[in-house]
This record gives structure tokens, C-alpha cells and sequence, in this order.
């Protein structure tokens, strides 16, 4: 049970509807679809994701210990804290699902019948570069002040792009860049938003999240401004044709989810409140990001 909640398996449908948008939108182009290589490039970025996590739990433990404000979304899962899992133990579940990436990585490459080898690799290296240097020292984005953008590219970019490439589609081709607009701000603004409830405990460690360089109130503003972008860039790309979403589908399902979300940050602003918990406006900005990677394939179906 420990090691089920250590890893966190919430968060991984968000990358998933990420990878298959890529990979559906590309299909949807040539005409063909691999199911063994979708399989493949799911479970090494799986895989990517777990060893990501665990680590995220092991240099975050003096963040985590001292964060008043934990919940579900945030301050860690509290596994190494409550001392369920010993480091050594939380250390081995990173090595050993690291040592698993080599097999189906290299059947994936193998694979890559329209697509470059080369490529493949530079993405997957890609994914643990950014993926374990978000905590991992020497890189430590998420203590440089990096964090958000760095989760944001990754959740939404990132994952798009290998969905697409791996189904033979070419990295230049914009169309997953420009899928991928509206699910970064929607992650960015969630992101930005997680990090309030940790203000404290991340300050005294030094982690230099946006809540902790420009305060709650200013990282509560910014993630507005990121909710606001993400619906009107999807609004815009389905307007000019270039995101698969009818428009009446984004007014009926997305308008009234973001004013909702809207409502909550404003009046979380007018509260006195600015440093406590904020499950509610967490769940709700979560939530927010299913709308860019579920509606997109449905509509390319």
C-alpha cells in the first residue's frame, strides 16, 4: 500500500490523454496506427513518470517534513516521512525502475519503422533529463525557480510530441506544437497553483517555487492569467481550424469549468487564507486540464 501511494498513480491519466492526443492526431493524418509502438512509448514514459515521482518524494523529504499544508495534491505523499518506505528502500524502486526503461526502449527503436531512431532516443533521454532534473541534484529546477515552465513543457509538449513522432510523425510539423498551447497553460496554471499551500515549508529550504518568488497572492494572479490563456488559445486555434474542437463543445463543457475555476481564485484572493490549504481550487484547475487532452480526441475520432 505504501509503495501504491508513494507512487501516485493519479496523476498519470493527465500524461496519458497527453501521449494518445499526439499519437491519435497523427494517425488521424497517415491513415495508420501501431498499437505496439503506442504500448511501447506509453510504458517507458510510464516508467519515466514513476522514477520522476520517486524521486520528486526522496529530495523533497525536508520540504515535505516540515509542510503543515499536505493534502492529496501536495506536500509529498508522505510515505518517507511517516517512515512506511526507508530511503534505501524509495532509492531502490528509482534504480530499478530506471533499470527497466533499456528493454522496452530499445524495442520501441527498433520499431521505428516511419520514424528516426535518432529521434526517438533524443526524446526519450529528453523525458529523463527533464524528468528526474526536476529534483534530482545538480539540475534541481524546481529549487531554481524553473519548476512550473519545466512541468508545464513536459505534461503537455513533451508528451504530445513523442505520441506524434512515435507514430511517424515529423517534430517540425506544428500540428502537435499547437496542440499543445492550451494543455500548457491549463498545467502551468495548476502548477503555479500547488505550490501555495507549500509556500513555507519550500521557503525554508530554500525551493524556489512561484509561490515562494512572488508570493501567493501574485502566483494566485498569474495562475488566473494562465487559465484565462488556456481557454482562449484553445478558442482561437478551434476558430481558425487548427485545434480539432468544435467551438460549442468549448462553450458548453469548458467555459462554465473555467468560470467556475475563476470564481475560486478570486475569492480565495479576497481571503485572508493566502498560505492554507486550497484543495478545492487544486481539484478544480486538475481537473481543468482533462478538458484539453479528452476533447481534442474526441473530436480527431
Amino acid at each position: 500500500m505504501a509503495w501504491l501511494k508513494i507512487a501516485r498513480l493519479q496523476f498519470y491519466p493527465m500524461t496519458w490523454l497527453a501521449y494518445s492526443l499526439g499519437a491519435f492526431a497523427q494517425s488521424a493524418v497517415s491513415g495508420r496506427f501501431s498499437l505496439r509502438i503506442y504500448l511501447l512509448g506509453y510504458l517507458v514514459l510510464f516508467l519515466i513518470e514513476f522514477c520522476t515521482i520517486l524521486a520528486n518524494e526522496y529530495f523533497d523529504y525536508e520540504s515535505d517534513r516540515q509542510n503543515v499544508n499536505f493534502s492529496t495534491f501536495t506536500g509529498g505523499t508522505r510515505v518517507l516521512v511517516e517512515e512506511r518506505l526507508s530511503f534505501r528502500e524509495v532509492r531502490t524502486g528509482i534504480l530499478i525502475g530506471l533499470a527497466m526503461i533499456p528493454v522496452p526502449g530499445y524495442l520501441l527503436i527498433r520499431s521505428a519503422e516511419r520514424g528516426s531512431p535518432s529521434t526517438f532516443l533524443f526524446l526519450l533521454l529528453l523525458g529523463l533529463f527533464l524528468g528526474l532534473g526536476y529534483t534530482v541534484p545538480p539540475l534541481k529546477f524546481s529549487y531554481r525557480g524553473a519548476g512550473e515552465i519545466v512541468v508545464g513543457f513536459t505534461h503537455s509538449a513533451y508528451v504530445i510530441l513523442c505520441g506524434f513522432v512515435f507514430q511517424g510523425g515529423y517534430w517540425k510539423d506544428p500540428a502537435p506544437w499547437l496542440l499543445s498551447v492550451p494543455l500548457f497553460f491549463a498545467v502551468l496554471a495548476a502548477n503555479t497553483l500547488a505550490g501555495i499551500p507549500d509556500r513555507r515549508a519550500d521557503r525554508a529550504v530554500l525551493k524556489r517555487s512561484a509561490a515562494v518568488i512572488f508570493g501567493s497572492r501574485l502566483a494566485a494572479l498569474f495562475a488566473i492569467c494562465f487559465v484565462c490563456a488556456a481557454f482562449l488559445s484553445g478558442a482561437l486555434l478551434g476558430y481558425l481550424r487548427l485545434f480539432p474542437v468544435p467551438l460549442s463543445y468549448w462553450g458548453l463543457l469548458v467555459l462554465p469549468h473555467s468560470l467556475l475555476l475563476l470564481r475560486s481564485l478570486f475569492r480565495f484572493l479576497r481571503s485572508d487564507r493566502l498560505d492554507g490549504r486550497i484543495n478545492d481550487i487544486i481539484g478544480l484547475s486538475l481537473s481543468y486540464i482533462i478538458w484539453f487532452g479528452l476533447l481534442p480526441i474526441i473530436a480527431i475520432w
